[in-house]
Order: C-alpha cells, then structure tokens, then sequence
C-alpha cells in the first residue's frame, strides 16, 4: 500500500513539475513578446523623434545651445515644463538670454506639435535633448565645413590649427558656441586633439593663444588689409 501511495505521488510531482515548467515557459514567453513590443515601440519613438528633429532643424540654427550650461538649462527648462513649474537661472549670459528667448518663443510650440505627434515628451527629457543636439551638431559640422573647408594641413600641430582657425574664422564668430563646437569636432577629426578637450577648455586655449599671439595677429591683419587694396 505504501508503495502505491508512493508511485502516486511521485506521479503527481512529475504532473506538478510539468505544470510548474509549462508556466514558467509561457511567462518566459509573455515576456518576451512584451520586451519585443516595448523596443518596437521604443523604435518607433526614436524615429518618429529622429524624423521630426531633423524636419525642424532645417529651419533653424540655434548654435547656441551647443554651449553644455546652454544645454543644461534647457533641459532645466523641459522639466521644469513636464512638472508646470517655472526655470529660473540667475546667470544669465548672452547665449543663455538667447536661449531662454528661443525656447519661449520658438521651441515650445515645437514641442507641442510633436506631442500631437505621439511623442510625450515628461519622462523623456533627455533623450529629446540628446536627439536634439546630435542632430544639431551634425547639422552644424557639415555647415562650418562647407564654409571653412578643410583648412587644416594633416599632420598640423596644435598651435598651427589655431592658427589656420583664426585665419579662416571672422573675428565676431571666432568664440560663437557653434564654431568651437566645430573646431573641438574637428581637431578631433584630424588627430590633432581628442574628446578629454572641453569645448570650455578649448575655448580657453583659443584665448590664451590670441593673446599670446596678439601683435603677430596684428600685422597678419593689416598684411591681408594692404593686400585686398593693391
């Protein structure tokens, strides 16, 4: 008897088992088809972010933004919007006034449109500003290299690029956001300097270059001046 009772129960514990294996499969499948439409969706986003971006950016050029406390207070901004309080920022530069008045003005009725798009944007702040400033940046490379060209000789030192970018680079624009950007990106490209470099720190380097250099920077100036009139 004790047998019997011991064959039924070891007959039970293999229906049991199965049971146990055939729900765990069928979780293991739920969440995999839940995981699958979670990154389709995810895609979907993406692109429909990606396509919207790109569209906008052929309209305008805020190379402002690419500035990283620019960019820290626009992302201030957007949460600040998906929470409905209002950003405050006491260090208001001339890039930042720019960028407080575009972001009011222009970038939030942006926003809206893409929202009646699909694309809800609390939650996902950072990654509408990373698409964003990718795209930007791409955008603004290709621009600066269209009207800069590649005026850098390969094999260049460091100082010899500077040279050539305040040779090439209007004096109002040599320290615009947009053109060191440009030129961090650039220097990169051509070997010369890698991404450790902060566009701050670039930025500075410029600087201490241009003053290091002033009086050759002078005669440079003139030297084209009196040329353009002979």
């Amino acid at each position: 008897m004790f047998h019997n009772l011991k064959e039924k129960f070891e007959a039970k514990r293999a229906v049991w088992a199965e049971q146990t294996q055939q729900r765990i499969n069928e979780y293991a499948e739920l969440e995999r088809k839940s995981s699958l439409m979670e990154m389709k969706r995810k895609e979907k986003l993406q692109t429909l972010l990606n396509t919207e971006v790109e569209k906008y950016l052929r309209t305008v050029h805020p190379t402002f933004l690419l500035k990283p406390e620019v960019n820290q207070a626009l992302l201030n901004m957007l949460h600040a919007r998906s929470e409905g309080t209002v950003s405050i920022n006491l260090s208001m530069t001339k890039e930042m006034r720019k960028a407080y008045s575009f972001y009011h003005n222009e970038l939030k009725v942006f926003i809206d449109l893409l929202e009646r798009k699909g694309f809800k944007m609390e939650g996902k702040e950072e990654l509408f500003l990373t698409s964003f400033l990718a795209k930007l940046r791409e955008n603004n490379y290709r621009l600066c290299l269209d009207v800069y060209g590649d005026f850098v000789p390969d094999n260049a030192s460091l100082f010899e690029a500077f040279d050539r970018y305040f040779d090439v680079v209007e004096d109002d624009f040599k320290y615009e956001s947009g053109n060191v950007d440009f030129f961090a990106s650039y220097l990169n490209y051509k070997g010369i300097a890698d991404y450790i470099w902060t566009k701050g720190r670039l930025k500075r380097k410029l600087k201490q270059y241009e003053k290091a250099n002033k009086h050759e920077f002078k005669l440079k100036k003139l030297e084209r001046k009196l040329r353009d009139i002979s």
